[in-house]
């Protein structure tokens, strides 16, 4: 059924499953943690893909973040979901690295980030600027904090 809602599992500040929880409360009440993966994708150039936020977006609108996001929803292993979200998303799948686990705490919720780098599959055309997210932060674009660490981190080689 298309319009029935997504159902996350809770976690506790361990990150071990506790019960389950609606989308909708995850993303809303910052009292219940759950689970999201971040995928970020790179090229042989060390360039980033990286996508802007929905104008309709609670969290971040409009800003420029990590290449591919989204819940892990319950019973499913966050590396699982990273590979489902790049298909989804990006219409193609790429061996992913584990580079972190975060814990983020937003005033509306609060998640743990399964954070994977992968890199694009050969052939894979790039039509993208390969300063563009720089010129970007240097224009006073809004870049989400936690992919803007991320991106820095990648760049000085720590990922």
């Amino acid at each position: 059924m298309a319009d029935q809602e997504e159902i996350l599992d809770l976690v506790n500040e361990k990150d071990e499953i506790i019960g389950t929880i609606p989308r909708s409360l995850a993303d809303s009440d910052a009292k219940y943690i759950h689970r999201e993966v971040a995928i970020l994708i790179y090229d042989d150039q060390n360039r980033l893909l990286i996508q802007q936020r929905s104008h309709n977006k609670k969290s971040f609108p409009l800003a420029w973040i990590i290449s591919v996001a989204g819940h892990v929803p319950a019973g499913i292993k966050p590396l699982q979901v990273a590979h489902n979200e790049l298909i989804e998303e990006l219409g193609f799948d790429t061996d992913l690295q584990f580079i972190r686990k975060d814990f983020d705490h937003l005033p509306n919720q609060t998640m743990f980030s399964y954070v994977y780098k992968g890199k694009f599959p050969e052939g894979t055309e790039i039509n993208f600027d390969t300063n563009e997210i720089e010129q970007l932060i240097k224009d006073g674009a809004v870049v989400e904090p936690g992919s803007l660490q991320v991106f820095r981190d990648f760049w000085a080689g720590k990922l």
